[in-house]
């Protein structure tokens, strides 16, 4: 589900008494890039259906389409990448603003695979490619500009929906363009008097002189670190804040979201018949956009561990007892349709569970853990990792559904998911209440510092 609903939450958009301010509507229009790219991503959802079936001009087998799927990974490697190298130079508003170019010529693309069938695989790439920059781009530009105290079924042909989702990207241009840029990157050019600016615009506030201050200490000893790619896996503070987002990353992966995300109406079909796979799938999306619009509220409350713990933990439950249905129902003679209707709402719950940690807190561990001076190479890096987990797992699912039946997918996440937990619990420090700053210094085993004033 979107970014968008989550960066609006990490600034207080939705719990603000006095409404928006301009920070939060920054992070607001920022997410709304993030949300265009979202179709292309969950696009498979309710359109592989449609390939697979008559409607569709082109022939697609199971294959065809499993590649369809999760070639845009490819791009979402290639994006993380070029928004590493953009990050840095032209800055992050640019950056974010070059997402929507990607995004409209893909879903042009789809558009026109009705005509030229391979022209399907260019437009999944192409748009990955934007996926790849919001994902490297978006949690490290909401922790930079955030203030202290907050940090459906497709019913049309697929041709006919990709030409109406060509209006998101534009829409965002429209609405973004005007978002200033983050404090942070001006800072790291020498540019304190324009950095203040920003600042009062998006705090709201006419004096900033403490927290100017403080960034520029911050970013200074920060930026006084080399910041080479060889930096991440050199120095114990950034191996040891790499290796933790890779799992955190990992661990959200091994859930099994993106595959059950994208087969979730030919899931459902196989799984149940108590409601058509169309309409069950819809609900599903519809309370995961829900959650995630809630589950922000609860993460400064909690704390980034004990949510992703319970999140993690309630995971695992649910994919045990789908697990078990699934036996029931594929290897033995039981009758299991008087609970027919079990996956469909199990699933939801899995979608709940899911929402209210690994959906939202992994982002926000990953937007903290970096330093700045290697923040564009790491989350590259991440994404790549991040992209990878999405190919292996949704092409497992694939594989392993067609081939032995839901238990054996269902099992292996459900297994995952517990060695998840166990990561999480063991290995994973909590960034609640903490600066970026005070962050980096535990990392390298020092006393925490004081006296600084952007609290994530």
């Amino acid at each position: 589900m979107t970014i968008f609903v989550q960066v609006i939450c990490y600034t207080g958009l939705f719990t603000s008494n006095n409404g928006p301010t301009s920070e939060e509507s920054s992070a607001f229009n920022h997410e709304y890039g993030s949300w265009a790219s979202e179709p292309k991503a969950s696009w498979p959802a309710p359109s592989l259906p449609k390939l697979l079936s008559d409607e569709y001009p082109n022939d697609v087998t199971n294959e065809e389409a499993s590649y369809i799927t999760i070639i845009g990974y490819v791009g979402n490697i290639c994006g993380g990448f070029i928004g590493a190298s953009f990050l840095d130079k032209i800055g992050r508003r640019r950056t974010i603003l070059l997402i929507a170019l990607p995004q409209f010529i893909s879903f042009f693309l789809i558009a026109m695979s009705y005509y030229v069938f391979e022209l399907l695989y260019v437009a999944r790439v192409i748009g990955g490619l934007g996926e790849g920059m919001a994902l490297s781009i978006v949690p490290l530009y909401v922790a930079e500009i955030a203030e202290p105290s907050i940090r459906v079924g497709s019913c049309v042909a697929i041709n006919i929906a990709a030409l109406i989702l060509l209006a998101l990207p534009v829409i965002f241009l429209l609405i973004f363009w005007k978002m200033p840029e983050s404090p942070y990157f001006l800072l790291m050019n020498n540019k304190h008097d324009e950095a203040e600016r920003v600042l009062k615009f998006l705090r709201g506030k006419s004096n900033v002189s403490d927290e100017l201050n403080t960034l520029i200490k911050d970013v200074n000893r920060q930026m006084s670190e080399s910041g080479h790619f060889r930096d991440i896996f050199t120095i114990d503070s950034n191996k040891k804040a790499f290796l933790l987002v890779i799992g955190t990353r990992t661990v959200q992966q091994l859930t099994g979201i993106s595959a059950f995300s994208l087969y979730i109406q030919i899931l459902l079909s196989n799984a149940t018949e108590a409601l058509p796979p169309q309409i069950g799938s819809s609900i599903v999306l519809f309370v995961q956009l829900i959650m995630m619009s809630l589950s922000t509220l609860f993460v400064d409350k909690w704390g980034r561990k004990p949510l992703l713990l319970f999140s993690t933990g309630g995971c695992f439950i649910d994919l045990l007892i789908q697990t078990i249905y699934f036996v029931l129902k594929e290897h033995t003679s039981v009758d299991v349709s008087i609970i027919d209707w079990l996956p469909l709402v199990m699933m939801i719950l899995f979608v709940v569970l899911f929402s209210l940690g690994l959906g939202v807190a992994v982002t926000m561990v990953s937007s903290e853990i970096f330093s700045t001076s290697i923040k564009s190479k790491a989350a590259c890096l991440v994404n790549v990792s991040f992209a990878l987990g999405m190919m292996a797992t949704t092409k497992f699912y694939q594989v392993t559904a067609d081939e032995f039946g839901l238990t054996v997918p269902y099992c292996t996440f459900a297994l995952t998911t517990f060695l998840g937990v166990l990561f999480l619990y063991f290995c994973l420090p909590e960034t609640k209440g903490k600066t970026l700053e005070e962050i980096q210094q535990e990392l390298k085993g020092k006393e925490k510092v004081s006296n600084t004033t952007e609290k994530v």
